[in-house]
């Protein structure tokens, strides 16, 4: 909410309930007996995104506690449409048939646009309450892990500024321009590597170009915004490679193959002369030892 206050946009809050199974319990439906739409707030957020007011903004649908109930399932057409490479290609379908009296921005008075301009942000705790999240969801999202935060810090007032949703584009695309090179040099070190055979032969994985893509446009935007790439691919491998149940938490990998990857996550490290250590990645597979050896 906070991130889109201050970058000029709009933020709409959804609160996610147990027990939703499609894609009407975020949009809506057509009652046929009525003729009527009867639409939610998710729509109304995908409709206003479009509009002359907020269609340069960077506006955001919060989807809190998004996994109270199976995002893939309630929000799997979203995850297709989102992937498309040709925004044209974005919509979801409202109705089979054109709906009485639609409006202006609905595609064939039936078919809602899911323009660039909008990022879906979902919260997630893990609890006995919440779903695990699906591969297919993994693969298809940025995601960070926020710590606790327990300590008070003072607040520094700063001037209000807008960034346009093509300016703040804009300067992505100057970031992945500028670096490319450099991370596509990274990640044909890392497919060579003896890191990613040993995640190949003793975990069953490899990269895929989903993640290839992410890393071709978030390792850049991390360098140009004062970080580095070594700990840019680390945020990337914590999440998307080292998470439970993918390289931690396998009943199937003994403490010994889990410290033999760590010795080559190191020599990753080295022979791409990264910046820094992978300390993320180093603490989750350091945690499974000690879970392994406590027989856990």
């Amino acid at each position: 909410k906070a991130f889109a206050k201050a970058v000029g946009g709009f933020c709409t809050d959804i609160a996610v309930q147990a027990g939703w199974r499609d894609r009407d319990d975020l949009l809506g439906h057509f009652n046929a007996f009525e003729r009527r739409f009867y639409e939610k707030d998710c729509l109304q957020a995908l409709y206003k995104s479009q509009t002359k007011r907020w269609q340069d903004c960077c506006n955001v649908i919060l989807l809190d506690e998004i996994n109270l109930s199976r995002p893939e399932q309630y929000f799997s057409e979203f995850l297709s449409a989102i992937e498309k490479n040709d925004v044209d290609d974005r919509i979801i379908s409202l109705s089979e048939t054109s709906l009485p009296g639609a409006p202006i921005k609905l595609r064939d008075g039936r078919y809602i646009s899911v323009p660039e301009n909008v990022w879906f942000i979902g919260t997630a705790n893990q609890d006995e309450t919440t779903n695990e999240l699906a591969d297919k969801t993994y693969d298809r999202s940025h995601v960070m892990t926020l710590p606790k935060q327990d300590h008070q810090f003072s607040i520094k007032k700063m001037n209000k500024v807008n960034y346009s949703f093509k300016s703040l584009n804009k300067a992505f695309d100057e970031a992945a321009n500028k670096h490319s090179e450099k991370v596509k040099d990274l990640l044909t070190g890392m497919s060579a590597s003896d890191f990613s055979t040993q995640l190949e032969t003793e975990f069953g994985l490899g990269w895929g170009n989903r993640f290839e893509k992410q890393a071709l446009r978030f390792i850049p935007v991390m360098c140009a915004s004062g970080s580095n790439s070594g700990s840019a691919l680390d945020h990337m491998l914590a999440h998307r490679v080292m998470r439970h149940g993918k390289v931690t938490a396998r009943y199937d990998v003994n403490a010994d193959g889990v410290r033999n990857l760590i010795g080559a996550l190191n020599g990753l490290w080295k022979d791409l002369e990264l910046e820094g250590t992978p300390e993320r990645s180093l603490e989750l597979l350091e945690k499974d030892i000690k879970r392994k050896e406590a027989g856990f």
